[in-house]
């Protein structure tokens, strides 16, 4: 069976694959690890090399700097910096309301006089 050496940053389960299913589990976090070239296909392995929880060895990463500082670039939510920078930004901005958009709201109906 075919199998790639990648650094994960994060835990994550690919699979069901015929059966098989491939687990990174914690203490696998920011090491090399032998993967089946299967998981390649998965869903769950294109999203977390999109958004750089993932680094294949020989494609991203040289297997010299993975030995040597395997969490370069990498920060603290697993993603890769300049993607998890991109995702906070996103956040903030979406948290800044315009004033002009909260609006304040007026009694429709008027109160009866009590005496």
């Amino acid at each position: 069976m075919d199998k790639f050496l990648m650094i994960c940053y994060v835990s994550a389960e690919f699979g069901p694959f015929k059966g098989e299913v491939f687990r990174v589990t914690p203490d696998k976090i920011g090491i090399f690890i032998e993967a089946p070239a299967w998981i390649k296909e998965t869903i769950m392995f294109r999203w977390l090399l999109a958004d750089g929880s993932i680094k294949v060895a020989e494609q991203q990463i040289t297997m010299k700097q993975g030995e040597n500082d395997p969490m370069k670039g990498v920060a603290a939510d697993g993603r890769a910096e300049e993607k998890s920078e991109a995702v906070e930004k996103e956040i903030t901005e979406a948290a800044e309301v315009p004033e002009k958009l909260i609006k304040t709201r007026t009694r429709k109906t008027k109160k009866d006089d009590v005496k």
